[in-house]
């Protein structure tokens, strides 16, 4: 049926459904910041980047004498950028034109949606566990096991997330290694069912519970497992970074972005409240970086590092009142303090995320399609958050069409610690 072939508003529906229903991360991630992209001010779009407020703290202090005590409003706000754009082509010919709607749904729009939804959700996931420092489990060994789970779930209360709209997110090896443990408390014909929705037939330690390919492999620097690294620095509040050193190495050791290490004596604080968690407080690289040979054998880096990054600065018990909400350690770092590191020297892991809703925003937006193609053969459609744009044109030396789906988006980590990696299986080094 040609007039299929004539009607971008059927293609563009049709390719809009798939897209929302083959999708995992973006159906359960924040998806507030769609409609901030495409406000206008003084008749001009706000463009690729918004700024958006960090989450915001209190703190209760001692009355009814608050000399001294008062709180100056403080609110911090981070850039948000849309720079993923993502297409796919096909090529089709005058065979294709007697194609029904069944047809023309499976071999031409099907393959499309599938490959786009999988790099969105690979993304999401991409940039949400290299921005996560809380993380449980241990690396190389698969989290099989109901406690681990249930770490993941208090870490998440020590760090004051709000309750409901929890997702666990597991890889398909690591669900099957838990179902195994767990395999008494499931009705197999019910296992069956929620598998078919990518979901676990019950809520795992009070999280609603998916499973997904996408799921990352995170490869460790080789600065992994060692014991040789020490912190270089006095680290003051308000501070943005904690430089390293090496301690009397004689080569350039890595970290990836997705490292985590602590610190001795430098505890995670709850920050409603302040008090100590009596868990040290997990730091995760958020770039690849090189230690640098500084000369006379010694070796030195700074990397970009959560919290420590603006506006998540450093915090200790001993900041300033108007940043006292927004305390994220107990104590300062030490000068010399050797840092312990997650994983080993270029091993790697899966990487299964534990996440309140508000934790990772998501931004699908509507493409402008320039004049002379939207006139030809285009639709954008948006709907639930999410926005597709198909087009199609003729090339006429070889007597073929193309037809192709774009998507424009991008994803920010917004409150890392409402988030929780879980460490499970991965290759031994």
């Amino acid at each position: 049926m040609a007039n299929i072939f004539d009607n971008p508003d059927w293609f563009a529906k049709e390719t809009l459904m798939q897209l929302e229903n083959n999708c995992v991360m973006a159906n359960l991630v924040h998806r507030g910041f769609e409609s901030d992209f495409q406000q206008r001010s003084n008749g001009w779009k706000t463009g690729d980047t918004i700024s958006i407020k960090t989450p915001s703290y209190a703190r209760t202090v001692a009355g009814p004498d608050l000399t001294g005590d008062v709180v100056d409003f403080y609110e911090s706000s981070t850039d948000f950028q849309i720079n993923q754009w993502r297409s796919h082509i096909k090529e089709f010919g005058a065979d294709e034109y007697t194609w029904n709607v069944d047809e023309a749904s499976e071999r031409i729009i099907k393959p499309a949606v599938v490959a786009l939804a999988d790099y969105i959700d690979r993304y999401v996931h991409q940039v949400a566990y290299q921005h996560i420092p809380n993380q449980v489990g241990t690396p190389g060994t698969y989290a099989k096991d109901l406690l681990t789970m249930a770490l993941a779930w208090a870490r998440l209360e020590n760090m004051a997330c709000p309750s409901g709209e929890r997702y666990l997110v597991l890889d398909p090896m690591t669900a099957a290694y838990f179902m195994n443990e767990m395999k008494y408390l499931y009705h197999q014909p019910m296992v069956g069912a929620a598998f078919q929705k990518a979901r676990l037939p019950v809520n795992i330690a009070n999280f609603e519970t998916y499973v997904s390919q996408n799921v990352r492999t995170h490869t460790c620097g080789t600065a992994a497992g060692r014991t040789d690294i020490l912190v270089d620095d006095t680290v003051l509040d308000e501070d943005i970074n904690i430089k390293l050193d090496q301690n009397g190495a004689g080569a350039a050791y890595t970290f990836k972005a997705g490292d985590i290490y602590t610190i001795p004596a430098v505890y995670s604080v709850n920050p409603v409240n302040g008090d100590p968690t009596g868990e040290l407080r997990q730091f995760v690289i958020t770039a690849d970086t090189l230690f640098a040979d500084i000369g006379a054998g010694d070796f030195e880096v700074t990397p970009a590092i959560y919290p420590g990054t603006a506006p998540w600065n450093l915090r200790s018990a001993t900041a300033a009142a108007a940043k006292l909400p927004y305390q994220n350690i107990d104590a300062l770092p030490l000068n010399n303090a050797q840092l312990a590191i997650a994983g080993s020297a270029a091993g790697n892991y899966k990487v299964p995320l534990a996440f309140h809703r508000n934790c990772i925003s998501l931004a699908i937006v509507p493409i402008s399609v320039p004049p002379s193609i939207k006139a030809v053969w285009s639709k954008t459609i948006s709907h639930n958050g999410f926005s597709i744009t198909v087009s199609r044109g003729a090339t006429f030396l070889t007597f073929k069409e193309h037809i192709r789906f774009d998507v424009l988006f991008d994803a920010k980590v917004i409150n890392p610690d409402l988030g929780c990696r879980v460490a499970s299986g991965g290759t031994a080094t």
